[in-house]
Parts: C-alpha cells; sequence; structure tokens
C-alpha cells in the first residue's frame, strides 16, 4: 500500500473511531437524562414531592429506616398532609408496608399508586371522603362504606365513632347507623361510649 492508500485508511479509520465516539457520547447523554428526569424509572422523579396523608385519629410517625431512624415524619391528626419526597417516600414503603395496607396513611398521587402496583390494595381502602360519610352519619353510604372497609380500617372507624358519642362532637348522632355499624364491626359503640363517659365522670380518689 503506497502512502496516499495509508493515508486515506488512516483518515477513514479516525473518522470511524470519532463517528463512534460521537454516537457512544450522544448514547451516554441520552440515558444520563433520562434516568435524571425518569427517578428510579418509574416515570416519577426522586426528588419530586408526593402528598401523603394520614387515616388515623392518633399520631402516626413514619420514618425512611427501620425502628424510626433515618429521615422522620410525624402525622399529629386524621386527615393531615405532607409532602415527603419520593426517594424517601420509596422507603418508607419497605418499612411501614403493613401500615399502609392497613389504610393508617394514604398516597394522594395515582401515578404512585400504579407504578407500585398497589391499585388492588387501594381498592380495598376507604378514602377520608369516605370515612367522613360513615362519621356524618350519611344516611345513603354510611353503613355500606363501613361494610366494605377492611378490619383494621373498621377497628379505627370504630374509635372515632366511639369518641363522636362520648364528646358529642355533631349535633344529630344517627342511632340507626351506630346500631348497623356495631352489629357489622362486632363492637357496641353505644355501650363502650357510655362506659367511658361514666369513668371520666368519676370524681378523683
Amino acid at each position: 500500500m503506497n502512502s496516499v492508500n495509508k493515508t486515506v485508511a488512516s483518515e477513514e479509520k479516525t473518522l470511524t473511531t470519532a463517528q463512534q465516539l460521537s454516537k457512544l457520547e450522544k448514547e451516554n447523554k441520552e440515558l444520563r437524562e433520562k434516568l435524571e428526569g425518569e427517578g428510579d424509572n418509574t416515570g416519577i422523579p426522586l426528588d419530586a414531592y408526593i402528598e401523603v396523608m394520614s387515616l388515623v385519629p392518633f399520631k402516626l410517625n413514619l420514618s425512611t429506616e427501620r425502628l424510626g431512624k433515618g429521615r422522620q415524619f410525624s402525622f399529629s391528626r386524621y386527615g393531615e398532609i405532607k409532602r415527603i419526597l419520593y426517594n424517601d417516600l420509596a422507603s418508607i414503603f419497605e418499612n411501614y408496608r403493613s401500615f399502609m395496607e392497613q389504610g393508617y396513611f394514604y398516597i394522594l398521587n395515582p401515578k404512585v399508586v400504579r407504578k407500585h402496583g398497589l391499585d388492588d390494595i387501594y381498592e380495598k381502602i376507604l378514602t377520608k371522603e369516605k370515612i367522613d360519610n360513615i362519621l356524618t352519619f350519611d344516611p345513603k353510604s354510611a353503613v355500606k362504606l363501613y361494610e366494605s372497609a377492611s378490619e383494621a380500617q373498621r377497628e379505627i372507624i370504630d374509635g372515632m365513632l366511639i369518641k363522636i358519642v362520648k364528646d358529642n362532637e355533631v349535633s344529630a348522632v344517627d342511632f340507626n347507623v351506630i346500631s348497623q355499624v356495631s352489629k357489622i364491626g362486632g363492637s357496641d359503640i353505644l355501650k363502650i361510649a357510655q362506659e367511658m363517659k361514666d369513668l371520666e365522670a368519676e370524681p378523683e380518689q
């Protein structure tokens, strides 16, 4: 091969190598952009804030690590909403899955629910709106909603109803709804509420 041919071959090889490097750099850039945009490949950025609601009437503590370690998130009341980074929420899923399945807290982002395969679980969990229908004795839906609730949510709702009856928190308690709910859940809500009221009324020794 003469010098001219060698030069041409060398230039073609250099061009091919440069094209390959350019293509590789482009692919790497696209991959980085994809990962940065999709977070953990779910289409949800890891730094996106996700709204989470407490569905229990007592203090609820969640953390990114077991035994309350890591980043902590405390809910002090029923219906309270906190914005939690998706990256932290993914860790909470792993550590508090039973709390989630029992309806202690509720993810207000359908996309997150879908991506984590929680659709079936969430079909069985009553939302705050539905729980409120029970607590306000909605004549059309209260009993049916209570009947559709999981055992864990029924226990939570029983406790809330007992407090409502004991403290007279609503102007008109529907005793028919209370009676039906008591039969379904197995707790005599009126009796328990009265017993608690009597205990509170007893003078201190």
